[in-house]
């Protein structure tokens, strides 16, 4: 279960992954059912040794925000709360969207995680 809040009309929680045995907190976390896939911002995901590599497929995605370029990581596990998967693959990006988030969870991980969202109690739990 996780805390969720409301901050100028976005429902936002926190989140953490961890590469390669190295943990990073995500502060400013979008949850978003409309968002298809996960995203985190290129500069936090740098700072733990992610970073595009020659495989690395690169490729646009497109939201209301506007569109991007991103690469995909497969991190060694994503959790959220108590809510924890492992070797989740996510996007990598700039996230310039004119407000400040940290990264975006969308429906895959959502999906991956059973989670209901509560809206009334904000919070975010496993439907396990």
């Amino acid at each position: 279960m996780k805390k969720l809040i409301i901050e100028d009309g976005l429902l936002l929680t926190d989140m953490e992954l961890t590469f390669n045995g190295q943990l990073l907190h995500f502060k400013r976390v979008l949850v978003d059912t409309g968002s298809g896939s996960t995203v985190v911002s290129t500069d936090l995901a740098e700072s733990i040794g992610i970073v595009a590599e020659e495989n690395d497929m690169i490729y646009r995605i497109s939201g209301v925000g506007g569109s991007e370029f991103v690469y995909s990581k497969t991190v060694d596990s994503v959790k959220i709360g108590n809510m924890q998967t492992e070797g989740f693959a996510l996007e990598i990006g700039p996230m310039n969207y004119g407000f400040d988030l940290d990264g975006i969870i969308g429906l895959d991980l959502l999906q991956k995680l059973k989670a209901v969202i509560n809206i009334d109690e904000l919070l975010l739990q496993s439907n396990c």
